[in-house]
């Protein structure tokens, strides 16, 4: 009798020790030996970004492709998807004279791109405590022949100033273009009439670009030029943008030129009486310098969270109306998520900057062709950026397997799918588990099959859920 107790106690002994070390070693698969757990390097991971994002790089790449061939689409573009550059090409001709081809660091005129850079100029002098938005322009220029004009006002273009265009081609006898300070001589000695009561309407006023950049000259007492480039375009590591004017000393002669079509020819623009002036265009830059300037903006390197929050937010006109515009950039929504953006056009410069706020995405299109193919190409990105629910949960799911054991990737997995309707990318993850297998991350590139495979089984709720209640049951303790 007691020989037989034994048997049956011995048998529940050795069933019991082979569940807790098997249990054990599934913990160990689920990533609860966090100690010893593989660090995969930086290199590694972005190894495995490219294969996620690669697809929709050559997406872009087909639609630009075509654009080219079809359209003679002139230009550079870049687009980064969740803050990650994932496409930087460039198309067609720098000089279309000798036909010597784009480069990715040529420079373009972002002509009212460049508004978001002197607004900028205007928010750094603000968190300094040297202006407030509110103050009346007169307090800067005393000359300025319009007192109720504030700073806000020509931030978001509601001042009513007139064109300063029709000042340049009709009031001044000068032989070279006027600079800004010229500018602001013929308004005072002009006094032409406003468009509309200062602050009672909105419209696009290149006039009052001109004229923040006066006031950030007045303020600091140095060309606006060298403001920029000491406070903005150094700290930000942007080595080939800068502003010029036609009336500056350096010419500045690795800039492009911008060109028309026209009798079956590209022609040179040359430039213009209103070239002299700068804070409505100017600034000159590059695709990948603009990019540094985006991901800036994102970690507030230039001013603070609450300031930049301001220029890229819509405002009541009148405490009644909502107008879509900050400091600087257009505002609007897509899928209800909001894009800060900006277009320019300016002596056969083409320029877009649009900034998926929520999403860290970004397209940036430079072309200097005066080719009207910025708005459908950009619209075609967007659509490759927006078909993306199975590979963004797909490559968090993987990056959580990295950075944090397959516990965590099951939870990520059931937190973002509650639907239950997005189908993972299994070829993906297979091909990120090879190439860490190739880097030298075995135990990580087992960790992918496996979730992998329960994936595929259907496994990964009943298994994950059964291990973790077993498990808890002992009080067995993760690390």
């Amino acid at each position: 009798m007691e020989y037989r107790y034994l048997k049956i106690f011995s048998f529940f002994s050795i069933l019991f020790i082979a569940v807790v070390v098997t249990a054990a070693i599934r913990l160990d698969l689920f990533g609860a030996a966090i100690h010893n757990k593989e660090i995969v390097s930086t290199s590694a991971k972005k190894e495995i970004e490219q294969i996620f994002y690669q697809e929709k790089a050559n997406k872009i790449d087909s639609i630009l492709q075509h654009k080219a061939k079809k359209y003679y689409f002139n230009g550079n573009v870049l687009v980064a998807y969740k803050g990650n550059c994932i496409y930087n090409e460039s198309f067609g001709y720098a000089d279309m004279l000798r036909r010597k081809k784009l480069e990715k660091d040529d420079i373009f005129q972002l002509a009212s791109v460049s508004k978001q850079f002197t607004a900028m100029a205007v928010m750094i002098l603000k968190e300094r405590d040297l202006l407030s938005y509110d103050d009346s322009v007169t307090k800067y220029i005393p000359e300025f022949p319009y007192p109720r004009i504030t700073l806000r006002m020509l931030l978001n273009h509601t001042s009513g100033l007139p064109n300063y265009y029709w000042l340049d081609e009709h009031c001044w006898k000068g032989k070279d273009a006027p600079d800004n300070e010229d500018i602001i001589k013929m308004l005072a000695e002009k006094k032409l009439n406003l468009y509309f009561r200062p602050g009672s309407r909105w419209d696009y006023s290149n006039t009052g670009y001109i004229i923040l950049a006066s006031i950030v000259e007045r303020i600091t007492k140095e060309p606006f030029a060298d403001f920029m480039q000491e406070n903005v375009f150094d700290p930000l590591d942007m080595n080939r943008t800068f502003v010029y004017s036609s009336t500056a000393s350096n010419s500045k002669k690795d800039r492009l030129i911008g060109y028309y079509y026209r009798g079956r020819r590209y022609r040179m623009i040359p430039e213009t009486v209103n070239d002299g002036a700068v804070g409505d265009k100017g600034v000159y830059s590059t695709t990948e310098d603009l990019f540094k300037w985006d991901q800036a903006l994102y970690d507030n390197k230039l001013v603070s969270e609450e300031t930049m929050n301001e220029a890229i937010s819509t405002f009541k006109l009148r405490d009644k109306y909502e107008i879509p515009y900050g400091f600087g950039f257009r505002i609007r929504k897509r899928n209800d998520k909001k894009i800060a953006y900006h277009h320019g056009k300016w002596n056969g410069f083409r320029t877009s900057l649009l900034r998926y706020v929520e999403d860290t995405n970004t397209v940036i299109v430079l072309n200097h062709t005066s080719s009207s193919l910025n708005y459908s190409i950009i619209r075609e990105i967007q659509q490759v950026l927006d078909d993306s629910t199975s590979t963004d949960l797909t490559h968090e799911v993987v990056a959580t397997i990295l950075d944090d054991g397959i516990e965590s990737a099951v939870e990520c997995y059931f937190n973002r799918n509650l639907a239950g309707k997005i189908v993972l990318d299994t070829l993906k993850i297979a091909e990120a588990s090879k190439l860490l297998y190739d880097t030298n991350y075995p135990s990580t590139a087992q960790e992918l099959m496996l979730f992998k495979d329960m994936y595929v089984k259907g496994e990964l709720d009943t298994n994950f859920l059964t291990d973790k209640k077993f498990l808890e049951s002992l009080s067995v303790k993760s690390y």
